[in-house]
């Protein structure tokens, strides 16, 4: 092996070793392709969350301008902004849930069907003292959402023993009802009493008023 041969094998064997630390730093700041693809990514879903967000606020606006609410007209619990605040479902008892009559102007105004607790002070001249359906404040009244019967206190009830199959329906209408309402909000469950299955079944009702809107 002649002296060229020796000196070219000796910087090949410099160039692999070489330790430099500005070369070594160059090589770990280059990007690799796969970083390069993943900012791309996040660049495009950027733009695309600004457009969706731009459309979304005219859309409102011209939804204002048109049809005075914010979702051309189309209302339910899901364009209800109170469904939207986190908050912990409450569990009621009867005598507690009986405290938000309307009674007190301080306390929200609630009633109950089937077990489900809602916030309806926004239908306070519906619900609140001195109105017609002034009877299902602070009480789960699913009788009487079924029978209509709003003249008996023994309809003022959750016993819905001996109830028909349009008033059983007729109750399971007006709980869709709430639990889809732009303004009302449900607030949690009431422990309701047993019913004891030898107490009389409170008997129809002959008078019965039209359904609350």
């Amino acid at each position: 092996m002649n002296d060229s041969e020796l000196k070219q094998r000796r910087l090949q064997a410099g160039s692999v070793g070489n330790t430099d630390p500005e070369i070594a730093t160059t090589r770990a700041a280059r990007p690799s392709a796969r970083s390069n693809r993943n900012s791309n990514r996040l660049a495009w879903w950027a733009i695309v969350a600004r457009i969706a967000i731009t459309m979304l606020g005219l859309s409102i606006c011209m939804s204002y301008l048109i049809t005075e609410t914010a979702f051309w007209g189309h209302s339910s619990k899901w364009t209800n902004w109170r469904n939207y605040i986190p908050r912990q479902k409450r569990v009621f008892t009867q005598l507690e849930l009986a405290k938000h009559d309307g009674s007190n102007p301080s306390l929200p105004l609630l009633l109950a069907i089937e077990g489900d607790v809602y916030d309806v002070s926004s239908g306070w001249g519906f619900y609140g003292p001195g109105s017609s359906y002034h009877l299902f404040a602070g009480h789960d009244a699913s009788r009487a959402f079924g029978t209509n019967c709003l003249s008996r206190k023994d309809h003022v009830t959750h016993d819905t023993r001996g109830l028909s199959e349009k008033e059983l329906a007729g109750i399971k209408g007006w709980h869709r009802y709430f639990d889809n309402h732009q303004k009302y909000v449900k607030l949690g469950v009431v422990q309701l009493t047993p019913i004891d299955p030898e107490a009389p079944i409170p008997p129809p009702c002959e008078d019965a008023k039209p359904r609350p809107k």
